[in-house]
């Protein structure tokens, strides 16, 4: 098989048999253009290493650069001498440490709720939550782009499901009249506060308004959210001041807080229902004591002047770059969609998959890391460049990026 990227970013076509699919996946792969499990060698924040070549990273979900913290790390380090690397048991049986009950009456009393559980990864928080609060006499209602680990869950809960426009305060509450003549034990509302692909905001109030018409749970999925937003990084429920109209909270450890892990927050019952149900959190060994400890080292940080200061040259990075992408005249998020936010993500829409998987070789060769997101991580045929930006980058940096990025995406862009 002798084929290159730009053969197919010509025609945009990408294999619909899993066979060819596979096929071309290895053989670009060996070529070293795909640009999918991209083996990092070293980590200078904001610069990794890769097959030999120094590329600024942005595509790091480590927003305000705790993941590389020297306190952070050296928490990690005392906790695994202390403890060892591992639990070696699930939370049931014999994994839950002092570190996992120190963290989680941390996560409560930093956002205001009764309690807190933290599971091993944030994939495991949403499917277990979900998996343990509804079954087939209770209805989901979520948004359309929500989350992967959201729609598994509601999967695997076997509830009723139904969707509603991205975003669209008017869409569910129309979605929720018209499930209103049917008896559930349950009925709960997922969104996002911060959107992993498309970087948009949730209209939280709006929403809210929507759950209490119908007498419906919220659930709100802070994993982006927490640490970017807030007056103590709470998230974008803090900042709005409607954290406390939200009935179940999630949270991950491994976005700016730096590590591993993933939390709910919620009322007592709420906590004890999913404690004693969610399959991922009893079949699961517990999180890495070295990762409980960073994590709350980092809440530390997040909580204190310093994570103050971090968020605010986080903003100012993420306005900055939107600023000087825009002569890309691409259409990087639909205002209604951003709303009056500022996000660190900030997705570039290309026309097909090939020609994303070209441009993101092109940027990396150029010294720039980008993630590239297709299918179905976003929705069939809308592939991007996921642009993430984080405190630790320097203006000098953010200006360079962008030439970089206007330079490079010209010719994609214009097929768009």
């Amino acid at each position: 098989m002798d084929h290159d990227l730009q053969e197919f970013a010509e025609t945009g076509d990408i294999a619909k048999d899993v066979g060819q699919r596979i096929e071309l996946v290895r053989h670009f792969a060996s070529t070293g253009q795909l640009p999918f499990f991209q083996q990092i060698d070293s980590v200078d924040t904001p610069r990794v290493g890769i097959r030999g070549r120094q590329c600024v990273l942005l595509g790091s979900n480590s927003y305000i650069g705790l993941s590389t913290h020297p306190d952070v790390v050296a928490a990690a380090v005392e906790a695994t001498n202390e403890f060892g690397t591992g639990t070696t048991g699930s939370r049931l049986l014999n994994g839950t440490y002092r570190l996992h009950v120190a963290l989680e009456q941390q996560i409560a009393a930093w956002l205001g709720h009764e309690e807190a559980l933290v599971f091993t990864t944030g994939y495991q928080t949403n499917v277990g939550t979900i998996q343990a609060l509804l079954g087939d006499d209770c209805l989901a209602v979520v948004d359309s782009l929500a989350h992967a680990s959201i729609r598994d869950g509601v999967r695997l809960s076997r509830a009723v499901e139904a969707k509603f426009e991205h975003n669209d305060a008017e869409s569910l509450a129309a979605t929720l009249r018209s499930h209103a003549d049917t008896r559930y034990r349950r009925i709960l509302v997922i969104v996002d506060s911060l959107y992993s692909m498309e970087g948009s905001t949730a209209p939280l109030e709006r929403i809210i308004d929507a759950c209490k018409d119908a007498g419906a749970l919220l659930m709100v999925d802070e994993a982006h959210g927490i640490g970017v937003f807030g007056p103590t990084g709470g998230g974008l429920t803090q900042r709005n001041g409607v954290a406390k109209d939200v009935d179940i909270l999630m949270g991950s450890l491994s976005k700016a807080i730096g590590g591993l892990g993933g939390f709910i927050a919620a009322s007592r019952d709420f906590i004890d229902e999913i404690r004693l149900s969610a399959r991922s959190f009893w079949f699961s060994t517990s999180a890495t004591p070295g990762a409980m400890a960073a994590a709350a080292t980092a809440i530390d940080i997040i909580r204190s002047d310093e994570g103050s200061r971090r968020r605010r040259r986080l903003e100012r990075n993420s306005r900055l770059m939107r600023d000087l992408l825009a002569p890309l005249d691409v259409a990087l998020q639909r205002p209604d969609e951003l709303g009056p936010d500022w996000s660190p993500i900030i997705p570039i829409r290309l026309s097909d998959e090939m020609r994303t998987a070209l441009s993101w070789n092109q940027l990396r060769d150029a010294g720039v890391f980008v993630t590239p997101a297709i299918y179905p991580a976003v929705p069939m045929g809308e592939p991007i460049l996921r642009v993430c930006m984080t405190s630790e980058l320097s203006e000098d940096d953010v200006r360079r990026c962008a030439d970089v990025l206007t330079a490079e995406l010209s010719w994609a862009l214009a097929a768009v």
